[in-house]
């Protein structure tokens, strides 16, 4: 993912693979904004902020793909 004017730093990466929940300790400190792209494709998935310093992605089927939050 590219950088952009709305967010100057690059996003950071989590890959999963056959995970139907996938779990994300950022220690960012904010809630941050999140993609999750599977097969390359933009998806719309269950995201859960835990805290400020943590996420849970979740998927109805075991899927591989990348989380990318900033």
């Amino acid at each position: 993912m590219a950088q952009s004017v709305f967010f100057p730093s690059r996003p950071k990466e989590h890959t999963f693979t056959n995970s139907t929940q996938v779990t994300i300790n950022h220690n960012l400190g904010y809630i941050p904004n999140v993609q999750v792209l599977i097969n390359n494709e933009l998806v719309i998935a269950d995201v859960e902020h835990v805290s400020v310093n943590q996420l849970v992605v979740t998927f109805a089927n075991a899927t591989t793909g990348s989380v990318f939050i900033r």
